[in-house]
């Protein structure tokens, strides 16, 4: 078995807790859904947002924890669809806010961090290694 480095560990407890924040998301429209029709955006949408980034980021977590070969491309993937979707959200559906240079800053620091990670030589190693160590143990039909 492949030992799994710190590092993705981390990356895992982050996108789980992203999820989690979105699960909480969920259930805030619900529990006031009539009270968000009066303000900006649909409370379907806030759902149905909050339900996708749920369900992915758990998915995503599992992946990184598993060592899916596929997890890799799905995390970098997710984490870039993540962030195009909060920044079309902010700037497009939301009132403006004054402070976006800070949120801004946070959210280059973060990216900074995971994309580290995720490009990191030892990283793709791993999800390598992974896949080939589950390749390896597949019987095959002779």
């Amino acid at each position: 078995m492949v030992k799994r480095p710190f590092r993705i560990l981390v990356l895992a407890i982050f996108v789980v807790l992203v999820s989690l924040w979105n699960g909480l998301r969920l259930g805030e429209t619900i529990f006031f859904w009539r009270t968000l029709g009066s303000y900006g955006a649909h409370p379907i949408y806030i759902a149905l947002s909050a339900g996708v980034w749920l369900v992915t980021g758990l998915l995503l977590g599992w992946a990184l924890l598993a060592g899916k070969a596929w997890g890799w491309t799905a995390t970098l993937i997710g984490i870039v669809g993540y962030n195009v979707w909060y920044w079309f959200d902010r700037l497009v559906l939301q009132k403006p806010h004054t402070n976006w240079p800070f949120v801004l800053a946070g959210n280059i620091i973060f990216l900074v961090i995971i994309l580290t990670i995720l490009l990191s030589p030892r990283t793709r190693r791993y999800f390598k290694r992974a896949a080939d160590e589950r390749r390896s143990q597949t019987p095959t039909i002779t």
